[in-house]
């Protein structure tokens, strides 16, 4: 587990509560990386996201749970945030603050899509949590 409190971890997990979208890389059955843009939910921890059912990525994490994420850095190349760890599917949705905090992140893009909150959840509705065991970047 990653200590977030001080030197670059904390400044990664403040980059990680303002960002909207990261890239989570997953690896396929022929070893292959598979990066994908994702929304998520840090909450200083461990990091949140949700997926339909069927999704390449959800068949990746059971072959093998190793997964990184990263930031955009800026448009000079600096800020860079790697992140790796490890990635379990859980039963369902998280009940609370957390669940709600992540839709309120994302309600303009959930509209956007012409989904409502609860059609959002009904078709992402595999929740992937991440937890950190790395973190590098500068």
């Amino acid at each position: 587990m990653v200590n977030f409190t001080s030197g670059f971890p904390k400044q990664a997990s403040a980059r990680l509560k303002e960002h909207y979208i990261l890239w989570l890389t997953t690896v396929d059955g022929s070893n292959t990386p598979q990066p994908r843009p994702v929304w998520f939910h840090w909450d200083g921890s461990t990091i949140l996201v949700f997926s339909q059912r069927r999704a390449a990525k959800l068949r990746h994490i059971a072959q093998n749970p190793a997964v990184s994420v990263h930031l955009n850095s800026d448009v000079h190349g600096g800020e860079v945030t790697v992140l790796v760890g490890t990635a379990k599917v859980l039963p369902g949705w998280p009940k609370g603050k957390r669940t709600a905090e992540y839709l309120t992140k994302y309600q303009d893009g959930i509209s956007d899509l012409g989904y409502t909150p609860e059609s959002f959840a009904a078709e992402y509705a595999t929740p992937i949590e991440i937890t950190p065991t790395a973190v590098r970047g500068f």
